[in-house]
């Protein structure tokens, strides 16, 4: 399901809540886990994260977000997601895809 007026650059972060609700020993219900990922997705709209990045480096970035919020610990995996895109080659902008992930992070308050 696509929010209105949602990036659709973000809509992969959408499907987490799928994702997390196979998940063995989840106890939270799929609906209640979809309005926490479109609550994310919106923080991460509203905070222009991938205004600076083209469609390759912003797919790569959402890849890395979606990768980054089922981890134990999204804050530190943001950030040192940031830190390998300074490296990253396959990036266009390795700069400004460093920058978004600081920004996500900023944006989601972690």
């Amino acid at each position: 399901m696509a929010m209105p007026d949602l990036d659709p650059r973000l809509t992969p972060i959408l499907e987490l809540a799928a994702v997390v609700a196979a998940r063995p020993g989840v106890e939270v219900d799929e609906e209640t886990l979809r309005e926490i990922f479109e609550e994310a997705a919106m923080l991460l709209d509203l905070g222009n994260v991938l205004d600076k990045l083209d469609d390759h480096d912003s797919a790569s970035v959402v890849a890395g977000l979606c990768t980054d919020l089922l981890t134990d610990d999204p804050s530190e995996s943001i950030r040192a997601h940031a830190e390998v895109a300074l490296a990253d080659d396959s990036l266009h902008d390795p700069e400004a895809a460093a920058v978004a992930y600081r920004m996500a992070a900023h944006a989601l308050r972690l």
